[in-house]
Parts: C-alpha cells; structure tokens; sequence
C-alpha cells in the first residue's frame, strides 16, 4: 500500500472556519499548540503506515477529544454569562462571534458544593 503523506492541516483549518461561518478564525487558530501537535501525529500516521498509525492515531483522538473539551468549555462560558446578564439566547444568533450558532446547547456545570 503506497504512503501518502498527510497535507497538513492549514486545508483542513480553512474548511473548518468556513463551516462555523468565520474564516477570520483560521489564522488565529494556527496557533493552537494542540492542534499542531494533532497534525503532526496524522503526518506520522499517515508516513508510518498501517503498523504504527492505529496507535499514532489514538493519541491524536487524545488531542481530538481536549480540542473539543476546550470547545464545549467555552460554549458554556459565554452561554452562561448571556444567561446571568439576561441578555438573551445566544444559540439564537445574538452572539456575534457565531461559535454557538449551529450547535446544541451545552449542558452547564452543576452548581459547586460551597460546604466541601
């Protein structure tokens, strides 16, 4: 089976910020340490070959899964200060931004315990 190398991720970034509605948000996220790091795993993957990419490609969907953690943290941040300053839905568009728009609402955290 012939190696291919992996492109990269500036393609895939591009498509992404075009999907959410913000291709501003393509340059800044290149920056992301995480998601180079999840990139650089897919090129080992994709030059190792299917002996060393199964493994290889397990601690990328590690990267993969903090990535989106870090998404859903942030949905809920923004969502629970429009909640706490009554200042509407912000999955109905009144967030400028657009990252929540398209999405399911986000469950937020549970209140803390203020007696532990």
């Amino acid at each position: 089976m012939p190696r291919v190398p992996f492109p990269g991720y500036p393609a895939f970034l591009e498509s992404a910020a075009r999907q959410i509605g913000r291709p501003e948000a393509e340059a800044p996220a290149r920056r992301i340490a995480t998601l180079s790091a999840l990139a650089n795993l897919c090129a080992q993957a994709s030059l190792g070959g299917p002996e060393v990419a199964p493994a290889v490609l397990a601690k990328a969907a590690e990267f993969r899964d903090q990535l989106h953690a870090a998404a859903l943290a942030a949905d809920l941040m923004i969502a629970e200060v429009f909640d706490s300053l009554g200042l509407g839905n912000p999955d109905a568009g009144s967030l400028s931004t657009g990252s929540t728009r398209g999405r399911r609402r986000p469950v937020p955290p549970r209140p803390l315990d203020e007696t532990a």
